[in-house]
């Protein structure tokens, strides 16, 4: 379905809002099975961004992305949906679409007590499962590296278990840092 969508929304930009519903709509209609994360490419995802091989601080960072959905999350397909790489939204529509998909879920019972009373929670769920994403897709070369290598700096820079991640972004793409850098 992603490719899909991916697909439609480049061709019609204009259609994005209804295209995302509708997305939304059919991922609560057909809820996919969690997969839990591999930690070998997590591992080579975070290998390629660190300049001299994993240390410590990237390791804890990836037991802490392992730890967090070792089923994986049933914000994976939103994520994928929300942060794909060939496309950027702002984080005001990003979230917009994330709230309604999650207060429909709720009123679908289809999310744990903690996910469901807490947008704030599924929110961060929901960031770590897209950097989860990115990093395997940087991990496999992916074509649009330089927008994950954005999305992965932006959700580092927010969330203090992924400090050692920004650190070291930092050093190897500091662009991704500079005042007034946009992924649109």
């Amino acid at each position: 379905m992603t490719s899909t969508l991916i697909a439609d929304l480049l061709a019609h930009p204009a259609d994005a809002d209804r295209l995302m519903r509708e997305a939304c709509a059919a991922l609560r209609a057909r809820p996919a099975p969690l997969v839990p994360p591999d930690p070998t490419t997590l591992r080579t995802g975070l290998a390629r961004i660190a300049q001299n091989g994993i240390d410590s601080g990237l390791d804890a960072v990836l037991h802490r992305l392992i730890d967090d959905a070792p089923k994986g999350s049933v914000t994976d397909e939103l994520a994928a949906l929300l942060r794909p790489p060939e496309l950027a939204w702002d984080e005001a529509q990003e979230i917009d679409w994330a709230a309604r998909h999650w207060d429909a879920c709720r009123k679908e019972g289809q999310l744990d007590e903690e996910l469901a009373a807490d947008f704030g929670e599924y929110w961060r769920e929901l960031e770590w499962s897209a950097l989860r994403q990115h990093l395997v897709r940087i991990g496999h070369g992916h074509a649009e590296e330089r927008r994950l290598l954005a999305h992965i700096a932006k959700t580092s820079s927010r969330y203090v278990a992924f400090g050692p991640l920004k650190r070291a972004m930092e050093t190897r793409f500091p662009e991704f840092f500079e005042p007034g850098f946009t992924l649109r």
